[in-house]
């Protein structure tokens, strides 16, 4: 059963991390920007330009929403409804500022994320930062590569198979906590109140020991309730874009007998 949208957990002693998304004026960035302020965190939404977001922000704070056309080659428009967004933390900001956050979200295009993180990788690392890695190298176009590529075509050959791994080995730092999740949610379904669809709300989460209570409890504060499927070791399990068949049984298996209900559809 998911929570009451924005009520924190009796055992979260821990005050809410503030968060930087980077990649924040695309499609996930906003949605999700959108509802984790609406639940209650402080969030940045960082891009190249500020001056975009500031506008994206401006929208999403009047209470107007924000809605825009999908770009040619892209799928899918953004369309954060209207809601009221009083108390809204939310704040426009470059991807440099997205050093400052006890959280950084990586939601641009897999090919475009590690150069972001790299470029403010010395004041990051040794700080004990919380990333959560919502990128995924299987969608081609919308979170994969930029030229249309996917899947192996993106990731190393002799090395980890998932964004998470690729990631959190350039990195390189032993006191960051990594975490994923979102990486098959579509944004469409995330809005401001809560899941579109609330008869299913699962977000797949896995990743750092240290780092799940938090993104667990974010998943859960919008509405939505956090399925943990392991460490980071089984993110190539559970990235992808396209559905095998093994997957699908899998998922349905998991429905059956244990009542998940993942989010899925547009």
């Amino acid at each position: 059963m998911s929570r009451a949208f924005g009520v924190r957990a009796k055992e979260a002693t821990w005050p809410l991390p503030t968060i930087a998304f980077l990649g924040g004026t695309g499609r996930m960035g906003v949605h999700l920007c959108a509802a984790w302020s609406s639940a209650g965190y402080s969030v940045t939404m960082c891009s190249r330009s500020k001056e975009k977001a500031q506008a994206i922000v401006d929208s999403l704070l009047s209470g107007k929403g924000y809605h825009e056309k999908a770009s040619s080659g892209s799928v899918g428009e953004i369309c954060v409804p209207p809601s009221p967004a009083v108390g809204w933390k939310l704040k426009a900001g470059t991807n440099t500022d997205a050093a400052e956050a006890d959280m950084i979200v990586l939601g641009t295009r897999f090919d475009a994320a590690w150069p972001l993180l790299e470029a403010i990788a010395p004041k990051i690392r040794g700080q004990g930062k919380l990333i959560l890695d919502i990128t995924n190298p299987h969608l081609a176009w919308t979170m994969g590569g930029s030229s249309g590529k996917k899947g192996a075509a993106l990731l190393p050959k002799d090395g980890p198979q998932s964004s998470i791994e690729v990631h959190k080995a350039k990195l390189d730092d032993p006191t960051a906590r990594w975490a994923a999740a979102y990486k098959t949610v579509y944004w469409s379904l995330i809005l401001p109140t809560g899941p579109k669809n609330p008869a299913r709300p699962g977000v797949e989460v896995f990743g750092d020991e240290a780092a799940l209570p938090a993104v667990c409890e974010l998943v859960a504060m919008h509405g939505f309730q956090p399925v943990v499927r392991g460490g980071c070791d089984v993110a190539a399990d559970f990235e992808g874009g396209t559905m095998s068949v093994s997957r699908f049984l899998g998922n349905m298996k998991r429905e059956m007998f244990q009542g998940e209900k993942l989010s899925v559809g547009w």
